[in-house]
């Protein structure tokens, strides 16, 4: 999974186990057919305000209500959807009838427009927010959901989106689908990472404010002189990197976090011309003079800052949260090879369900005030709307609903419990050697499509993920997702040309500037870049948010 920049959009992504697509959204776990699941889809047979256990016979309910399904499928992997004994578990389950037509996953979003601009749409469809559905809701598409989605009568639904996200997701005031991210949901994804055994050996805890975490980099320096107390940031290999992500935790403290906008009854600015902005930039800039801050943070590649890290030439750095358990196994490779108590050539086994040995990873640092902020990607990248020429939008609607019942959606993501996942002593293990990796089948010839006909928003994340994953990126995750300081920009989901035109000028401005600053440059850089910032599109950029924000609202 690609690591964002500061502009975070993360989808979800579900980084490990699950793989993501363009359209679709999170990956399989251990289905046969790749799990790119495009549009969304539905659940049981029952009325608009759905009364019918979750449990109940469908011998007893009325006939499976069919639905028309658009399903995006990695042709090359062998799949065939009347073999596939977890869509007929979901089909049992919710008394409804899927009928998959079956669209190679690159051509998802071509045959998708065909059928919107045809009239022929699926009853339930997933389609990105960003462009395509907030061009064909206002056509009247999708059936408007706004007075049928409420605390009363979808309460499933309304646990999974929280009002404010379905606030952005309105358009001209009105609802017309139900936002999803897929998988574990967007999120802060870093972690703040520092050496177990270096904080052990000056004797301190792991820092919970940022004044203690800037001792700890003080007693590192005189304890140790050949480690750098803060490193840059871990990224991909090859990725381009900007140098401001080094320092999350210290912006946060202080209340900001370059790059977003900020939104207060309607009117909005942005964190890189706030005042506190400016607190931040001159601690760090204290920090660099001492000797806490690497001196090559701004152009170190990301190979040579993981030959610091490995080596033990760093005491903290941020951390994307699935890098961690390579790189404890990395350290203690290193640590080995110099006790002579393993060859240089020599690799350590698996290790990612072990704890960690040498890594302690934590949250936000918080300022002086008890707070933080964390940034974190946009809530939803695509929507699951309801077609206006489905036969009952109300019972789809009712069907969306009893689906993401907490044990609906175990079925749904999960698959047949069981079989595809097991639960002993309140842990869940997920199986993982049902399928023959040739012909993506069970021992039976049944297909397995787990997570592959999803109806839930995976905004709260998959139930039960962490535990699907290795303990070592479960603890990780875990500490970043758990960021009780995330926020969201408040520039997500609205319009302006201006940003688009002109936003990566202001950001590339913006990086320079810092950078300068941090490594001793005069503060008045700071209030000329604001000016600049300004004068060249941002003032334009926030009256476009603004009125974009009064048109979203319906005002």
């Amino acid at each position: 999974m690609s690591h964002p920049t500061k502009k975070r959009s993360f989808g979800l992504l579900a980084a490990f186990l699950a793989g993501s697509v363009a359209i679709a959204g999170c990956g399989n776990g251990n289905n046969g057919n790749n799990g790119n699941e495009a549009s969304g889809s539905p659940s049981p047979s029952v009325s608009a305000s759905p009364s019918a256990s979750p449990a109940e016979s469908p011998s007893v309910a009325a006939e499976p209500y069919e639905l028309k399904w658009l399903k995006a499928q990695d042709i090359s992997v062998p799949f065939d959807p009347a073999k596939d004994v977890v869509k007929q578990a979901i089909e049992n389950k919710l008394n409804v009838k899927i009928s998959p037509e079956m669209v190679d996953v690159q051509q998802y979003k071509t045959k998708l427009n065909l059928k919107m601009s045809s009239g022929d749409i699926p009853d339930v469809v997933r389609i990105d927010f960003a462009d395509d559905f907030q061009k064909y809701a206002p056509l009247g598409a999708f059936v408007d959901l706004t007075d049928l989605i409420n605390e009363k009568d979808t309460p499933n639904i309304m646990r999974e989106v929280p009002k404010e996200v379905f606030e952005q997701a309105k358009v001209n005031g009105k609802i017309y689908g139900i936002p999803y991210q897929g998988g574990p949901g967007a999120g802060y994804r870093w972690d703040l990472v520092m050496r177990t055994d270096y904080l052990q050996e000056i004797s301190a805890d792991v820092p919970q404010t940022l004044d203690e975490y800037y001792e700890a980099l003080k007693k590192i320096k005189a304890a140790k002189p050949g480690v750098i107390p803060l490193g840059g940031y871990t990224a991909q290999i090859g990725q381009v990197k900007y140098a401001n992500n080094s320092f999350d935790n210290v912006f946060g403290a202080f209340g900001v976090t370059p790059g977003f906008f900020t939104e207060n009854d309607g009117k909005f600015s942005n964190y890189d011309i706030d005042p506190r902005m400016k607190e931040a930039l001159l601690f760090l800039q204290k920090m660099y003079k001492e000797g806490l801050i690497d001196k090559e943070f701004a152009t170190i590649k990301e190979e040579q800052l993981r030959a610091k890290l490995f080596s033990g030439k760093l005491f903290s750095w941020m951390g994307w949260w699935s890098t961690a358990n390579d790189y404890d196994t990395q350290v203690e490779t290193n640590e080995l090879i110099k006790a002579k108590k393993l060859g240089a050539d020599d690799k350590l086994a698996d290790q990612s369900n072990d704890p960690f040995k040498y890594l302690t990873l934590t949250g936000s640092m918080v300022g002086s005030d008890g707070t933080a902020v964390a940034p974190m990607g946009a809530p939803f990248s695509q929507m699951t709307a309801i077609s206006a020429k489905t036969k009952d939008p109300k019972k789809v609607l009712a069907i969306i609903e009893e689906s993401l019942s907490p044990e609906n959606q175990m079925l749904t993501v999960w698959g047949i419990e069981g079989e595809d996942y097991s639960l002993e002593n309140g842990k869940m293990t997920v199986a993982t050697d049902l399928l023959d990796p040739k012909t993506k089948q069970d021992k039976n010839g049944n297909y397995r499509g787990v997570q592959s006909y999803l109806f839930a928003p995976g905004l709260k994340g998959w139930p039960r993920y962490l535990e699907s994953l290795p303990l070592r990126f479960s603890q990780a995750l875990d500490v970043a997702i758990n960021n009780k300081f995330q926020i969201t920009d408040a520039s997500n989901y609205l319009d302006s040309p201006t940003k688009v035109a002109k936003l990566v000028e202001l950001n590339t401005m913006r990086d320079s500037v810092f950078t300068q600053i941090i490594m001793g440059g005069d503060i008045s850089k700071f209030d000329e870049f604001v000016e600049k910032w300004k004068s060249q599109g941002g003032n334009q950029i926030l009256s476009e948010l603004e009125e974009s924000f009064k048109v979203k609202a319906g005002r």
